[in-house]
């Protein structure tokens, strides 16, 4: 699968990037709560090291329009 950066261009096979996992812990009466979001990966660029999404993570929160 090839990958292109929207910031500098680069193109290359999807092991050259860099994947970074967000995660968030809750913590309720010194017990950590397990977090229900689902957080896509973001990914960085080798070559200029800005990350971005290969999908937008508000994509579930999009509401589906009817077209008539």
């Amino acid at each position: 699968m090839k990958i292109k950066c929207p910031y500098c261009g680069f193109e290359g096979e999807a092991r050259e990037f860099w994947l970074m996992y967000e995660s968030v812990l809750y913590v309720e009466n010194s017990n950590v709560e397990k977090e229900f979001r689902e957080r896509p990966p973001y990914i960085i660029c080798p070559k200029c090291r800005n990350g971005f999404f290969l999908e937008s993570p508000y994509i579930k929160f999009y509401r589906k329009e009817r077209r008539v």
